[in-house]
């Protein structure tokens, strides 16, 4: 938790993106864990540096998904709007701008563009596994009718006992980051590294690749086309 606070007021700013009054990602936070069996999920809509309900949360657990967020669309600012989203057993989150029918469906319906992608995702995922993940995000993000000229879709995803990161960018590589470390049997990933510190000198951080699916709970990637 005490992660989320520091990368809403420092987290990735990059040239081209100024400092923002309440941190550089203040419209909201979101985190989603796996809990007897059920993935849960919480949101807020303040500033994660900031909001009281935030270091309230006590969360045990082996997978976990935490987002802070920038929101492109000022309109789309609260609760009900951060990341990650939560559907049929599915928890989202995603650092990017899809357009096509997505982004057209959310303007219309005035929500996230992120949870129409996440409506399409647990519909066409049936069979929950890693190799089914691969190919329906492949046959999704390959459609420019749905997604358009997108400029991100880098997806944290966690279902049953599934936890999933995906990088893919279309344009701005230094801002749509996802690294991973494994260290000690522990697998984690991160838009930007969490105080070296605590995990080494580097931590052993590596960049995904673009188009790379990272599987943490077995440490397999397999490749988008």
């Amino acid at each position: 938790m005490a992660s989320l606070a520091w990368f809403c007021e420092h987290g990735n700013l990059v040239p081209g993106w100024e400092k923002r009054e309440g941190g550089n990602h203040p419209d909201g936070w979101g985190v989603a864990w796996r809990e007897e069996g059920e993935i849960r999920c919480a949101r807020g809509g303040k500033p994660a540096a900031s909001d009281p309900l935030l270091p309230k949360l006590r969360v045990r657990t082996d997978r976990f998904i935490g987002h802070v967020r920038r929101a492109s669309n000022m309109e789309a600012v609260g609760a009900k709007n951060a990341h990650p989203f939560l559907l049929s057993g599915i928890a989202l989150a995603h650092n990017g701008t899809f357009y096509g029918k997505i982004g057209e469906e959310g303007e219309r319906r005035r929500v996230s563009d992120t949870l129409v992608f996440l409506e399409l995702l647990s519909e066409r995922w049936k069979e929950r596994t890693f190799e089914g993940l691969k190919k329906i995000l492949g046959e999704i993000l390959s459609d420019t009718d749905l997604v358009g000229d997108y400029s991100s879709a880098n997806l944290l995803i966690a279902a049953g006992e599934g936890l999933f990161a995906l990088r893919v960018f279309c344009k701005n590589p230094d801002y749509y980051t996802l690294f991973v470390s494994e260290k000690e049997g522990i697998r984690a990933v991160s838009s930007q590294p969490p105080g070296y510190a605590e995990w080494g000198d580097n931590g052993g951080w590596r960049l995904l690749e673009n188009g790379e699916l990272f599987n943490l709970t077995t440490g397999e990637s397999r490749f988008l086309p």
